[in-house]
């Protein structure tokens, strides 16, 4: 029993969202635009895509510019390199767009270091719902 519970204890705070990176009191503007995300990302996802269990890590860059190139690892010997289209409004609310039809919806950190997202559209006609984090790790 101390074991299950030192195990818990150790594997609990991946699980929970990442606290740590709540947002901090800045001076920045609040304005968000396509420019707010560059660099390259890390990400994992977990969930149902087309009806079935389903996680995913990867590797996002985007340009700045409306461009995000996505490298994935998933369940069941997914892999692969998509390229997206991506708009940040004002309010730090973005939308990518995926050539097959998946759709994201994420909430931004004004700087851009990090955001939140949800996947409720996807391939196939079974329901898609995957949410994760992503951070930066370079410019």
């Amino acid at each position: 029993m101390p074991r299950l519970l030192a195990l818990s204890l150790l594997l609990l705070p991946l699980l929970a969202p990442p606290t740590a990176l709540a947002e901090q009191p800045s001076n920045q503007s609040r304005d968000c635009n396509n420019a707010t995300l560059k660099g390259i990302y890390l990400y994992s996802s977990i969930g149902m895509l087309d009806g079935k269990p389903y996680a995913e890590s990867g590797r996002e860059v985007y340009d700045g510019k409306g461009g995000v190139e996505l490298t994935y690892s998933g369940t069941g010997d997914a892999t692969g390199t998509m390229r997206a289209t991506y708009n940040v409004t004002p309010d730090c609310i973005g939308k990518a767009v995926y050539l097959y039809g998946q759709t994201i919806n994420s909430f931004i950190s004004p700087d851009g270091s990090r955001f939140s997202y949800t996947i409720t559209r996807g391939p196939g006609k079974r329901p898609t719902a995957l949410s994760g984090w992503e951070i930066r790790v370079a410019p």
